[in-house]
């Protein structure tokens, strides 16, 4: 890790620069960013981490003020990465749709907790959260997947309901520009859209039996016109299956308050105060229901296995900066 900006009077740096996850097919080194806001009075015992994510097609920068508001409402350090294909438009290679993605959030997550063990810093270990909207709540979904002994709670605004046909061949508003063709290089191979999908009940079933007490917060709007409510409707009712207890917002006119909640579609309102309003039971010091882990899949060095068409998707943190490998089956 590269320290890129750091204010002599705060623990932690600002920015950082770290190797992302290698793209599939490609031994190229990768230089990924994250930005890191701390709450104002500093680090203490009960200081918790919180990865931030921004939309598909936005930049980090976007998040850098809901992560000082969250930092100083909640105690948390906040980490916002400026993650593969950020700033991603229409034209671009085929989007990656939340796996290289989610792997680099997660990549800047162990680079922050390494940082703060190596400098004896206080943090608590138990608070671990994730939040994002649109994209970045696909993308919270995916590391909360990726990961799943590491978050007590994820929020997910109006993110993307996996990488749906829809959404993967351009039949709505949001095109990820991949190909039925198998012939094709943007060919999405049936285990490509299993490991994205977040409501894929198997998963949902690995991932309860590794955290059974993980809580997903799903807001919605009944009227997104970009990212399906009713397929995410789909996956709510499939955490249940699962037995997972998610708490789901899908917002109707008569939830919309005019200053936090402004409409029913994708945009929603303020997103950072719509995450502090629906996740604050779970995610503050002395939230109600607050969620904590045991130990997580970092201090574990866990090895989370996913079977999908034609073989398995491996997340290892055996060896300290996490990684993801399709094992084709023989």
């Amino acid at each position: 890790m590269q320290i890129i900006k750091k204010d002599s009077g705060k623990a932690v740096p600002e920015i950082i620069e770290f190797e992302g996850h290698k793209l599939f097919n490609s031994n190229t080194a990768r230089a990924v960013q994250s930005h890191i806001a701390i709450p104002d009075r500093g680090l203490n015992e009960n200081t918790g981490l919180m990865l931030v994510s921004h939309n598909w097609g936005g930049t980090w920068e976007m998040c850098w003020e809901w992560c000082n508001i969250l930092a100083n409402k909640f105690n948390l350090i906040c980490i916002d990465t400026d993650y593969y294909q950020s700033g991603w438009k229409a034209g671009d290679p085929t989007y990656d749709h939340g796996e290289i993605q989610a792997m680099d959030c997660l990549r800047a997550f162990y680079e922050v907790r390494k940082y703060l063990l190596e400098n004896n810093l206080p943090f608590n270990r138990r608070r671990n959260y994730a939040a994002g909207a649109s994209g970045g709540g696909n993308i919270s979904q995916m590391v909360n997947k990726f990961a799943p002994h590491t978050f007590g709670c994820i929020i997910d605004l109006c993110g993307m309901p996996g990488l749906t046909d829809d959404i993967a061949f351009g039949v709505g508003r949001l095109n990820a520009g991949y190909s039925k063709d198998p012939q094709a290089e943007n060919y999405l191979a049936k285990h490509m859209q299993e490991i994205r999908d977040f409501g894929n009940l198997e998963h949902l079933k690995i991932q309860y039996d590794c955290n059974p007490e993980n809580q997903v917060v799903i807001v919605h709007g009944v009227d997104d016109d970009y990212c399906s409510c009713a397929d995410k409707a789909k996956i709510f009712a499939n955490m249940l299956q699962a037995n997972f207890k998610p708490e789901g917002y899908f917002i109707t006119p008569g939830m919309v308050d005019g200053l936090i909640v402004t409409g029913t579609g994708h945009t929603l309102g303020d997103r950072a105060y719509i995450i502090a309003k629906y996740g604050q039971k779970f995610i503050a010091e002395q939230g109600s229901f607050a969620k904590l882990v045991k130990a997580d899949d970092f201090e574990r060095q866990s090895r989370i296995v996913y079977p999908v068409t034609g073989g398995s998707y491996c997340i290892d943190y055996s060896q300290g900066s996490p990684g993801i490998t399709f094992i084709a089956e023989k």
